[in-house]
């Protein structure tokens, strides 16, 4: 009863309108807190924290937040607890535009929550929880909302409603992509029904012990992705499509910024990709959309703070074309 009257809530505050939900996303979202330190303290030592601030994050949470600002119609499937992170972390999703109806609370369970603490060099630590609010039920799927959609986009969180989402959105002719941080026990379920693999460097070393990228690529394609792209930080991403002959790899250099805070770097880099995806553009332009998006991101400290626009896109991209 309060998962319901929790979503009834937001349909009231207007979440929903007229226009067609294009992305639906499952998978976690928290609610963050940064610090900025001048230094990272040895055992046992302490430093004064230069900067804080508290913010939601979350790979397809702040995935469908890029979205949001790119001008697409986004909802997410999740839980969260009955605590009051959770309400900040729907709070977050509300502002930013995403439909939460299918965001419900465990009343008993507690959020995701995690600490990052950001170098003076963009790099970070991050100490998180998954908190204890209970997982998706299958039965609990918005199965009408994702076969009216066009992408469904999921980071393997929530596994087996994951992978009836995933299997029902391939029934209906909806394109799935995958964000693979960490390749969980159970991951290879999954698998088979998505067909944009973006994965972490962590990810696809879990899967192929190498460190020879075609062999990599090769290996991720062997699921049945149409395509696989492996992220790499600062040497920009590689990637490779189904059916390429030959030994094709296609490499994005990351773009050259001064990164103050590479927290969510990834999941907007998502969030662009399947823009370029709903725009229906060739994969090369795709892929330098997204690491633009995620290079003006990492221009400021949060994971959500620097999430450009369309339009703020569209002038990097042009200003990099005429170095």
């Amino acid at each position: 009863m309060t998962e319901f009257l929790s979503s009834a809530k937001d349909w009231s505050e207007g979440l929903r309108s007229s226009e067609k939900v294009r992305v639906v996303g499952l998978g976690q979202c928290s609610q963050d807190l940064f610090g900025r330190v001048p230094l990272y303290p040895s055992v046992d030592q302490k430093v004064e924290l230069l900067e804080t601030f508290s913010q939601g994050g979350g790979p397809v949470a702040t995935a469908l937040v890029t979205l949001s600002r790119l001008g697409v119609r986004t909802a997410i499937a999740s839980r969260t607890g009955g605590d009051d992170l959770g309400t900040m972390i729907r709070r977050g999703l509300v502002d930013e535009g995403v439909d939460c109806f299918h965001l419900l609370v465990d009343p008993s369970g507690t959020s995701q929550f995690a600490f990052i603490a950001v170098d003076p060099f963009g790099h970070r630590n991050i100490f998180w929880t998954r908190g204890s609010a209970r997982p998706l039920s299958e039965t609990e799927i918005p199965l009408s909302l994702i076969a009216q959609s066009t992408v469904v986009h999921l980071d393997g969180l929530h596994l087996d409603a994951a992978v009836t989402a995933a299997r029902h959105a391939r029934h209906c002719g909806v394109t799935t992509v995958l964000d693979g941080g960490t390749f969980r026990p159970g991951t290879e379920r999954l698998l088979p029904w998505i067909d944009h693999l973006v994965v972490s460097t962590r990810f696809a070393r879990q899967v192929c012990d190498s460190e020879n990228t075609e062999k990599v690529l090769s290996r991720l394609l062997q699921w049945g992705a149409e395509v696989a792209v492996v992220t790499r930080g600062a040497e920009g991403c590689f990637f490779r499509q189904r059916g390429e002959t030959g030994t094709t790899v296609h490499h994005q250099s990351a773009f050259a910024i001064e990164a103050v805070d590479t927290t969510g770097c990834g999941d907007v880099f998502h969030g662009g990709y399947i823009y370029g995806l709903l725009e229906g553009w060739e994969l090369l332009r795709t892929v330098r959309f997204a690491s633009a998006c995620a290079a003006l991101k990492a221009q400021s400290l949060g994971g959500r703070t620097a999430i450009a626009t369309r339009n703020e896109v569209d002038v990097f991209l042009s200003r990099q074309d005429s170095l």
